[in-house]
């Protein structure tokens, strides 16, 4: 879950660097599908796949909830 300019996003990591709680990342986020991104804390890059976009703290909360709880 990272927050973004248009509000929360749901980000599956997929490779690469794993970022920590915190760490600024920038990338496209409002974008659905596979892409890189940078964890500009890190210097290092990532792979992930946005899953959900544009989502209020709430409702990001309440996804991954559901996702965590399979």
């Amino acid at each position: 879950m990272v927050n973004a300019t248009g509000g929360y996003a749901i980000l599956e990591w997929h490779g690469g660097h794993d970022p920590d709680s915190g760490d600024l990342l920038v990338g496209k986020f409002e974008i659905y599908g596979m892409h890189e991104i940078v964890d500009d804390t890190a210097d290092e890059t990532l792979t992930v796949r946005t899953e959900e976009y544009d989502l209020s703290r709430t409702r990001a909360l309440e996804i991954l909830v559901d996702k965590c709880g399979d």
